[in-house]
C-alpha cells in the first residue's frame, strides 16, 4: 500500500468517526426489513442517478442515464423493474441530465444539471407531460437557468407544481445551497437561480413525500428531511448501503422512500423514515410559497444555534470534514516517514 492510500485511508476513517459524532442523526428503518421493489431489468440502463414515480399513471416509475447518454426518460414498471416504454425528448442534446421529478400538475420535470467541472454558463430544465407505455417522442419545454453565484455542480431536483418553480441541490463538499428559480419559471425563456437554504455535502438527488410539505435530499450515504416551504430541518437520516446511491423518490402515501443506484440492473429499495414529528404534535400548516422574485440568501445563524435552516450544522460538519481531511494527510505522511526510516 502506498503511502497515498495510506493517507486516503486515514482520511477515510476520520470522515467515518465524524459522520458518527455529526449531531443526532437517525437512522431509516428499511421498509420490510429493506424490501427490494423492483431490479431495473434492461441493459441500456447503466446510469440510472435518477427516479420520479409518476403522480399520474399507476405504477410506472421514470429513469434516465446520465452522462452523454441520449435525452430518453425510460419508463419501468415498479411491479417487475421491466422497461415498458421510451420516450425521446426531441430537439434536446443534453450535456448530463443527473435528476427528474414527477409534478402534481402531471408533469415530468428532466433536468440536464450535471457539471462536474463547474464551467457551464447555463443549465437546462425541461418539462413534457409524464408519459405513458409505449414509444413516443416529444418536444419539451425548457427553461435556462443560471446560478447567481456562478456555476454549480448539482444532481437534485424538486417541481412545487403549486407556485411553478423548480429547486436545484447544489453537489459540493463546502457550503452546498438548495436553490430556487422565480414563480412560474416553465412560462420563462431563462431564469436565475437563488440560494434559499442550506444542502447536506453531496446530494445526489431529492424529492417531495406525498402531499408536499416534505422534502428530503439524499447524499451517498444519507439524507436530510426538511419541512417545506421553510426549510426547516426535521430530521438527518442514514441510508442502507448501496454500489453508488444516486436517486430517491417518494411512492404515494406514508414515510416510505424509494432509493436507487447506479450500475447494470441495479435495485430499488423501500425505506422507511423514522417519525418527522413528535407522537401527538399537530404541526402549524406552512404558508404557500411567496411569489418573490428574490429569495434571501441563506445566512449563518449566530452561534450556537441551528436558526431553523440547518445552515450552522452543515458548516460545522464541513469543517470536521476539513478537519478530518487533515488529519489523513498528515497520517498519510507520518506512516510514509516511517517506511523509508525503516528501509
Amino acid at each position: 500500500m502506498t503511502a497515498v492510500r495510506r493517507a486516503v485511508a486515514v482520511g477515510a476513517g476520520a470522515v467515518a468517526l465524524m459522520a458518527g459524532a455529526a449531531g443526532s442523526s437517525s437512522y431509516a428503518e428499511p421498509d420490510r426489513d429493506g424490501r427490494r421493489v423492483f431490479t431495473i431489468r434492461s441493459p441500456e440502463i447503466t446510469e440510472s442517478s435518477s427516479l420520479a414515480v409518476s403522480t399520474t399513471r399507476d405504477g410506472l416509475v421514470y429513469t434516465a442515464n446520465d452522462s452523454s447518454h441520449a435525452a430518453t426518460v425510460y419508463v419501468l414498471d415498479s411491479s417487475s423493474g421491466a422497461v415498458v416504454g421510451r420516450t425521446s425528448l426531441s430537439g434536446v442534446e443534453p450535456v448530463d441530465i443527473e435528476a427528474m421529478a414527477a409534478g402534481a400538475d402531471g408533469s415530468l420535470v428532466v433536468a440536464d444539471i450535471g457539471d462536474n467541472n463547474s464551467d457551464r454558463r447555463s443549465v437546462t430544465v425541461y418539462q413534457l407531460e409524464q408519459p405513458g407505455r409505449g414509444g413516443h417522442e416529444v418536444r419539451p419545454d425548457s427553461v435556462r437557468l443560471t446560478y447567481l453565484d456562478g456555476p454549480h455542480d448539482a444532481e437534485a431536483v424538486l417541481y412545487d407544481a403549486g407556485s411553478g418553480r423548480v429547486f436545484v441541490g447544489s453537489k459540493q463538499t463546502f457550503d452546498a445551497s438548495i436553490y430556487a428559480t422565480p414563480p412560474g419559471v416553465f412560462d420563462r425563456d431563462r431564469a436565475v437561480l437563488r440560494p434559499v437554504a442550506a444542502a447536506p455535502s453531496v446530494v445526489t438527488d431529492a424529492t417531495f413525500l406525498s402531499g408536499g410539505t416534505v422534502a428530503v435530499l439524499r447524499t451517498y450515504v444519507g439524507g436530510v428531511v426538511y419541512r417545506y416551504p421553510g426549510w426547516q430541518v426535521l430530521k438527518s437520516v442514514q441510508m442502507p448501503p448501496q454500489q453508488q446511491g444516486e436517486s430517491i423518490a417518494a411512492p404515494p402515501g406514508g414515510r416510505v422512500v424509494w432509493v436507487g443506484s447506479e450500475g447494470l440492473y441495479s435495485d430499488v429499495v423501500a425505506v422507511r423514515l423514522p417519525p418527522l414529528a413528535p407522537k401527538g404534535a399537530n404541526p402549524k400548516t406552512p404558508s404557500p410559497p411567496s411569489p418573490a422574485d428574490n429569495p434571501p440568501r441563506p445566512t449563518s445563524p449566530a452561534a450556537g444555534t441551528d436558526g431553523g435552516s440547518g445552515w450552522g450544522t452543515w458548516r460545522a460538519v464541513g469543517s470536521v470534514f476539513g478537519v478530518a481531511l487533515a488529519v489523513g494527510l498528515i497520517g498519510g505522511y507520518l506512516l510514509s516517514r516511517r517506511d523509508r526510516t525503516t528501509r
